[in-house]
């Protein structure tokens, strides 16, 4: 796992595939585009939507901010405390690398069968904001960014839908 400089503006959900952007090195949300060294890996938090790129607006003068959010009940004075404990204007994520293994789903009317073991296939966000491994996007170099190792086992469903998947090679946009 690593923790990179996040871009402003940036309110995904965790579990989101990132990319480092060239200009200046700040992480956000995949573009859902970008097949050719376009995912970085899949973020372990949420967006910070911060001011500026991996600072916070007040960070020049005092250290990392509490993450605080919502109300506690019957405590007017309460605030329920986010993870990590600090925003330090970085976002973790897993990192894409061959050897990282990562679970998902395949779309919503998919299933997951044992011959797509070695496929490649795209991926899709989802209208809650979840990315999912799309079966339908399968052109491989132009619109695939996955290869399915396995069905997960535990997706004992009639339809099952969980997966593990790498992301390729080609997709990968961080080295080692």
């Amino acid at each position: 796992m690593r923790r990179i400089i996040e871009e402003a503006g940036q309110t995904f959900l965790p579990g989101t595939p990132v990319m480092i952007t060239a200009s200046d090195g700040g992480l956000k949300a995949w573009d859902g585009a970008t097949v050719a060294l376009g995912i970085a890996g899949f973020s372990k938090e949420a967006g910070n939507n911060l001011g500026a790129l991996g600072v916070l607006p007040t960070a020049a003068v005092t250290p990392p901010q509490s993450l605080t959010f919502g109300s506690v009940p019957y405590e007017t004075s309460a605030k329920n405390i986010g993870r990590p404990l600090f925003n330090d204007g970085r976002i973790g994520l897993e990192v894409a690398v061959a050897d990282t293994v990562f679970q998902g789903q395949v779309g919503p009317s998919q299933t997951i069968l044992a011959s797509d073991i070695g496929k490649q296939y795209g991926m899709t966000i989802d209208i809650d904001g979840h990315w999912y491994v799309d079966k339908t996007k399968s052109t491989v170099g132009t619109n695939t960014v996955c290869t399915v190792v396995k069905p997960d086992p535990e997706d004992q469903s009639a339809a099952p839908r969980g997966v593990y998947f790498v992301i390729t090679g080609a997709a990968s946009q961080v080295m080692g």
